[in-house]
């Protein structure tokens, strides 16, 4: 797996073209590494991912990684991180449908298949675990917050939006799951269409529901 494509930015005016500082550097360094893990752990897994090895699929020196990442627990976390940024997007008439879309990409790529791999060995690592479970808090709220965002504030504030978000992400965490044996995604794109129906139309009697009360 490549590492994501970088977009270079013009150099600021009155500093020479090639000379970065030294945030730049670093969070070139944090870049690469974080890079590097992500693809250890959707080629080797995590018990194949050593930061020894890390260090040198990035090219960088084992200070670099210790400055930024002290343990591996926190090197892997940050990775997965790395990779949970999802995009915003969505008209006004189909913003559900675009936020359940932004849901079904965060487990239909490696930042899944990271993840699973991180909850997996967290069963016998226990600083491995605290530090996913202060995560998966972290990444939840986000995601909630996001699917709200982007679902709009008429469905976002109806009663049962909130389980309807949480069902989801059980939904879609048994389908990619699925995948890791059935790699035909003709079937799982079906159901997940019919999902984002069964959804939009939950959504819609509640608010139904409110409005009338």
């Amino acid at each position: 797996m490549s590492p994501p494509a970088t977009l270079t930015q013009p150099a600021p005016k009155g500093r020479a073209s090639g000379r970065r500082t030294q945030e730049e550097r670093s969070a070139s360094t944090r870049g690469r590494l974080l890079d590097a893990t992500i693809e250890s752990l959707v080629e080797v897994g995590y018990a194949g991912t050593s930061t020894t090895a890390v260090c040198a699929r990035a090219g960088l020196s084992r200070g670099a990684q210790l400055h930024h990442f002290p343990t591996k627990a926190d090197l892997v976390i940050g990775a997965v991180a790395h990779l949970a940024k999802l995009p915003r997007a969505g008209s006004a008439d189909e913003r559900l449908a675009r936020a359940l879309d932004a849901i079904w990409a965060s487990f239909s790529g490696p930042l899944f298949y990271a993840a699973l791999e991180l909850w997996v060995a967290s069963r016998s690592d226990r600083e491995l675990r605290q530090s996913l479970v202060r995560f998966e808090r972290h990444v939840g709220r986000a995601m909630a917050s996001l699917f709200a965002e982007l679902a709009g504030p008429d469905s976002a504030g109806a009663r049962d939006f909130r389980a309807l978000l949480e069902l989801t992400f059980h939904v879609m965490r048994g389908m990619a799951l699925q995948r890791i044996l059935r790699d035909d995604d003709t079937e799982r794109r079906r159901l997940f269409e019919l999902w984002k129906r069964l959804v939009s139309e939950s959504l819609g009697r509640a608010q139904g529901r409110e409005k009338r009360s």
